[in-house]
């Protein structure tokens, strides 16, 4: 994937501290009490800083004073912190790869200039953005406090991962569209309230992110391609919104318009067979090509428009974050709104034929979003050329081990991809191809 900066959260992923925020907010009562606020003014202090302001407005106080208390507690608990298992690794390993680096916290510039100091990885960032630095109504979860960040170093949002361990964290890259990882098991430094909100990926500690932005960096998409010069362009310039140009491997599976003009226009990788070999012969040579440039991680992705890039992603997830070998992303799951009857019976026919060879039900063997590991892809042999190959690459996955999940997605059918893909009479020879290989 084509990231080029990533933000991080401070306390509660690069950094925890014994003394839970619960604590804090206590100590924080404690010393608002003896100011003469009133208990009843005060709240439950949730969030702290914005509840800061509201008091001194209610009360006609000084913000400064209030909020001097909370940044000396705040300073004192940060001296004790610790750096989390593999941040160290990982910050090393970003800047090997050449990745921009920014903190985009909600602790005040002293605690966090501390933290940095003391554990000795200030010089990682090129931007260190604290609640000082920003207005109160662009402090995250707002999303000006990122969009300053994203502005400042000059990179697009799509190409900004953001990693956190909390909602606040994970909300301003919705409203931006950059991507987000969310760290799950870091207890120490967690806020003391929760939000729910979905991040793009998710792993319990930065040790398995390491691993997690290893395989996003070395993500390759398999787009195969028969006469498909009035989508390919579209489709590659979404694509292109997430990934790099290098790591894209259209197949020209024989065409005989301007579709290999047109990909080659949008420089990625342009593989061409002189003759139509159909859709298994192109997913063929370009998944073998991909294993060849050591792909961590391999997606396929129709060339007629009919998948969304927001969807590779959530099919990318469970193979990236280590818990499945092979994902397929799943219209029958998801919004089947657009997807017509027929297309709907064909399929489940598919899919039941499928399962018989495969000993397990996918119910959408169809689908040409998928998403294989390393592993799972150089264990598949595929022989059909045509068609079939969809079914054959589940069958081949659950006989060679692979975790197989599902994840919906919406397929977008239009006129022009209604005429692609599989019929009845197409289903009919799936069939029979399946019979007759499967038997001999």
């Amino acid at each position: 994937m084509d990231v080029r900066l990533v933000v991080f959260d401070l306390d509660g992923t690069l950094v925890g501290a014994p003394k839970p925020f619960t604590q804090l907010k206590e100590e924080l009562k404690s010393r608002l009490l003896a100011e003469g606020i009133p208990r009843e003014t005060l709240g439950d202090l949730t969030p702290m800083y914005e509840s800061l302001w509201r008091i001194a407005r209610e009360m006609g106080r000084d913000f400064g004073e209030l909020y001097s208390h909370m940044v000396e507690l705040e300073t004192e608990r940060i001296s004790e912190s610790f750096l989390f298992e593999g941040v160290r690794e990982t910050l090393e390993f970003l800047k090997e790869r050449g990745i921009r680096m920014a903190v985009m916290t909600r602790s005040s510039r002293k605690a966090a200039l501390r933290a940095l100091e003391m554990h000795g990885i200030a010089g990682y960032f090129s931007v260190v953005s604290t609640r000082d630095d920003v207005p109160p109504g662009e402090l995250k979860p707002n999303a000006g406090q990122l969009g300053r960040i994203i502005e400042a170093l000059g990179v697009e949002p799509t190409r900004t991962l953001v990693v956190g361990d909390h909602g606040y964290d994970i909300l301003p890259t919705k409203k931006l569209g950059a991507l987000s990882v969310m760290i799950t098991s870091h207890e120490s430094g967690r806020m003391s309230f929760s939000v729910d909100v979905e991040p793009d990926f998710e792993v319990p500690t930065m040790e398995e992110f390491r691993s997690l932005i290893e395989a996003l960096l070395d993500t390759y998409i398999v787009v195969p391609a028969y006469n498909e010069e009035r989508m390919v362009g579209t489709v590659l310039e979404d694509l292109l919104r997430y990934f790099r140009r290098d790591e894209i491997i259209v197949v020209n599976d024989g065409s005989r318009d301007r579709t290999e003009e047109i990909a080659r226009s949008k420089g990625v990788h342009v593989l061409t067979h002189l003759v139509n070999r159909g859709l298994g012969g192109a997913l063929g040579t370009g998944i073998a090509y991909a294993l060849r440039k050591n792909a961590r991680l391999i997606l396929t992705f129709d060339a007629d428009g009919q998948h969304l890039v927001s969807d590779a992603l959530r099919v990318m997830k469970p193979v990236a974050e280590g818990k499945a070998d092979f994902a397929v992303g799943s219209r029958l799951r998801g919004d089947t709104s657009q997807m017509p009857f027929v297309k709907r019976f064909g399929n489940f026919v598919l899919d039941a034929i499928t399962a018989v060879f495969a000993r397990k039900y996918v119910s959408d063997s169809q689908s040409g979003l998928r998403c294989f590991s390393r592993d799972c892809a150089a264990r598949i042999r595929i022989t059909c050329d045509r068609y079939a190959v969809s079914s054959e690459i589940i069958i081949e996955a659950a006989k060679s081990g692979c975790r197989i999940v599902e994840v919906p997605i919406k397929a977008v059918y239009t006129e022009y991809s209604m005429k692609k893909g599989t019929n009845i009479f197409e289903g009919v020879k799936i069939a029979l191809n399946l019979l007759f290989d499967k038997l001999r």
